[in-house]
């Protein structure tokens, strides 16, 4: 696999010096709930573009989950007083569709993408992991990233999993 730099699920706040949790949950919710909305767009695309019955399967799986968060997310969002203020730069809904919803990309050469991203889920997953750990007020989003962050855990296994088969590894 080639080296591609470092990603986590979430960059970090972006705001004021010692944020409180409160801004620190609207700051992380703003952000992912519009990235699990457009995961849930290209892995939608991908699904329909696949020659590969077994990946079109999964993948539409795991876009129903993707949805699911973005949905959840927006709506816990808002029972906060809050909705979006972030955006996805256009640059990265076209460089994401580019490569996920083309059929005239592999199925491997999008999964190796994902591996790469993913090669280790714990330092990926990490910013959310803390995040979850310094909840002490609102229990009702900790639990609800909890659970999504296990849904991550398993779309990442199956994704690694696929790219591992395809790829013979």
């Amino acid at each position: 696999m080639s080296t591609t730099p470092k990603r986590q699920v979430y960059a970090g706040f972006e705001g004021t010096t010692n944020p409180s949790e409160r801004e620190r949950i609207i700051h992380f919710i703003d952000i992912y709930s519009l990235t699990e909305g457009l995961t849930s767009e290209y892995l939608e695309k991908w699904a329909d573009v696949s020659p590969d019955p077994a990946l079109k399967g999964g993948l539409r799986i795991v876009c129903d989950r993707e949805a699911s968060h973005a949905h959840r997310l927006k709506e816990r969002l808002a029972e906060l007083g809050e909705s979006n203020k972030a955006h996805i730069p256009p640059e990265r809904r076209e460089q994401s569709f580019a490569l996920y919803a083309s059929s005239e990309r592999s199925d491997i050469e999008k999964l190796q993408s994902l591996a790469e991203l993913f090669v280790d889920p714990q330092d990926f997953m990490q910013p959310l992991v803390h995040l979850i750990a310094d909840i002490t007020e609102d229990l009702q989003t900790r639990e609800l990233l909890r659970t999504v962050m296990a849904d991550e855990y398993a779309s990442i296994d199956w994704l690694v999993e696929m790219y591992n088969e395809r790829a013979g590894l």
